[in-house]
């Protein structure tokens, strides 16, 4: 097995290291709600913005999913904040 990167701080994860992996899935969810703010809809012209959207960018309107590698401590970092929301000033020390 070859060394890991660990995908925040870059530190060199040796073979038998620990780490963890780290998998967001994003995805669009649906309430059961269509909210219709225009009832004269054009389909065929909606239809035809939508087929000029590449592939991948619609794709991505629906699910994307992301997968990282994470040293110890950069796992703890995570796990602490995930969505980094700001903490009133606390600064969580970079060396344990």
């Amino acid at each position: 097995m070859r060394s890991q990167i660990c995908g925040r701080c870059n530190k060199i994860i040796q073979p038998g290291d620990l780490f963890y992996r780290l998998t967001i899935k994003v995805y669009a969810d649906f309430d059961g709600i269509i909210k219709i703010q225009d009832q004269k809809i054009d389909l065929k012209k909606e239809f035809d913005k939508i087929k000029a959207y590449p592939e991948d960018l619609l794709e991505e309107e629906v699910f994307k999913e992301f997968d990282f590698v994470l040293c110890p401590r950069c796992k703890e970092i995570y796990c602490a904040n995930p969505l980094s929301l700001p903490l009133d000033n606390i600064k969580i020390p970079e060396n344990p």
